[in-house]
């Protein structure tokens, strides 16, 4: 049996966003950094920055417009998803770096890989077929 105040929030809370989704587990975390900071070297910025954040996820969290702040979810999972994968490629070219050599394709700017060693290769974009020679 659910108490009286236990159904008045189910009631207020019905129709809104609260998810704690991982732009909001990032705003949070960035928060209590900042918290953190603020205690170390306390300026009005450090004061203010951490609370117009939680005040934000709040927001997020109570909101009532969900499909907006599932967009903004999914547009911040996308931007993470390429530094992701940026770190990724130069973590694979540093591995590679003594039999591959790592470059861009100057048409769709495609990363591109060519074993070392080999002198001048024409070079096929998988992308864009786009063809050049280069001296790898």
């Amino acid at each position: 049996m659910q108490s009286n105040w236990q159904n008045k929030i189910i009631q207020f809370m019905r129709g809104r966003y609260g998810v704690f989704d991982p732009l909001n587990k990032m705003l949070l975390i960035l928060t209590a950094v900042l918290f953190i900071l603020n205690v170390f070297s306390s300026t009005l910025l450090l004061r203010i920055l951490p609370l117009v954040l939680l005040v934000i996820v709040y927001y997020r969290f109570f909101s009532k417009r969900i499909y907006v702040r599932s967009n903004e979810n999914q547009k911040y999972l996308r931007w993470q998803n390429k530094i992701k994968n940026f770190f990724k490629l130069k973590k694979e070219a540093f591995q590679n770096r003594k039999s591959y050599v790592y470059f861009h394709c100057p048409e769709c700017k495609k990363a591109l890989r060519a074993p070392k060693g080999k002198g001048k290769l024409k070079i096929t974009c998988s992308q864009c077929h786009h063809q050049f020679i280069k001296k790898v």
